[in-house]
């Protein structure tokens, strides 16, 4: 069945998910398999849940490990190991994960804490990266029937949830297992590979899904580059401040006594208009900006159509807030080199010796 489906039937499976829940970054997958090295196998569920997104609670149980699934008691089963190296079905780690009939709504409190029971063989901890994946999987079922999606049976759909949403790296090294058997001079490898996507597939999906991550992270490192632009120029012109209200205040008591008459008409000006008040203002507001904008995008790592748009109006804001900061040096420097030309060299000197003192 998988087999027959075209590279434009799993785009448009991927574009209608990513829709709905974006796409997020690679995430560490090695302390899920660390909780599993320290038998947490339940610690171990409760964080995939958590990186997807389900605020539940997991209930975790275990059943002999030669416990063949089925669709009973509201469980929905699956057995880790499709297919062996033959092509037939044999024993594997098998995960069930209820999900009851009247699941809340993703978003709403009653999610919050939702019991959902999990029961997992007692051998799941043979194969961790395979069984962090069939996890995802089963979790992933989850989470689109908590959104009453009309996919929440779909093995493609469910398949690439955990693709979009940062889990690749442990899907590939889960979804194949290889082992070798050495009898005399023959060595024989058994290659047992999990999941509903062949190999083709997967990968192609994989593609996909970091070609559209690539372009977002050209746009979060061209705001962070202009954030690191727009924090230097803050720097600048907090300096240039600094300057223009030390000459300020010493033009006031050491007044020259002669200056051209532009000049004086400017400093005459300056002393009518609290233009220093006025500068520190709009460099605190520039300062804000930069500001809100970093502390979002500096942590994200997951991008939803929500995420998307607040990058951009945040990229929107900076650039006008960089040609703001721009004005602001430029009208505080006009100043500061008018009153130059009457400030002491010895002054400018000592200004200097304790500014970098």
């Amino acid at each position: 069945m998988f087999e027959r489906l075209s590279n434009n039937d799993i785009t448009n499976a991927l574009d209608e998910l990513i829709t709905c829940f974006g796409v997020k970054e690679e995430l560490p997958f090695n302390n899920l398999v660390a909780f599993l090295q320290k038998k947490d196998t339940e610690g171990c569920v409760q964080e995939i849940a958590t990186r997807l997104g389900l605020p539940i609670h997991i209930s975790l149980s275990y059943i002999p490990k030669d416990f063949r699934p089925g669709n009973t008691d509201g469980f929905r089963s699956s057995a880790l190991a499709r297919t062996d190296w033959t092509g037939h079905g044999i024993e594997g780690i098998t995960a069930q994960v209820s999900i009851p009939q009247n699941l809340p709504m993703f978003g709403t409190s009653d999610l919050q804490g939702y019991l959902i029971r999990v029961r997992v063989s007692e051998n799941c901890h043979a194969h961790p990266d395979t069984f962090v994946a069939i996890m995802e999987h089963e979790l992933s079922h989850v989470l689109l029937a908590s959104l009453w999606s009309p996919h929440k049976d779909s093995e493609l759909h469910t398949d690439l949830v955990p693709i979009i949403l940062g889990f690749r790296e442990v899907v590939r090294r889960g979804r194949k297992t290889i082992e070798s058997m050495t009898s005399g001079n023959i060595t024989t490898t058994h290659t047992t590979t999990y999941g509903y996507l062949t190999d083709t597939q997967f990968e192609f999906a994989c593609d996909y899904v970091t070609e559209r991550l690539q372009h977002h992270a050209r746009d979060k490192n061209r705001l962070l580059t202009l954030v690191e632009r727009v924090q230097r120029m803050i720097r600048r012109a907090a300096r240039s401040l600094a300057t223009f209200r030390d000459y300020f205040r010493y033009l006031d008591s050491h007044p020259p006594k002669r200056m051209k008459k532009e000049h004086a008409e400017r400093m005459v000006h300056l002393h009518g208009e609290d233009y220093g008040r006025e500068w520190e203002s709009r460099i605190t507001s520039v300062r804000k900006s930069a500001e809100i904008a970093e502390a979002f995008v500096r942590p994200l790592n997951h991008y939803t159509t929500g995420a998307i748009d607040h990058l951009r109006k945040h990229t929107e804001v900076l650039e006008h807030a960089f040609d703001e900061i721009n004005q602001i040096i430029e009208a505080i420097t006009k100043d500061e080199r008018i009153m130059r030309k009457y400030v002491s060299f010895i002054y400018r000197l000592q200004r200097t010796l304790w500014h970098h003192s």
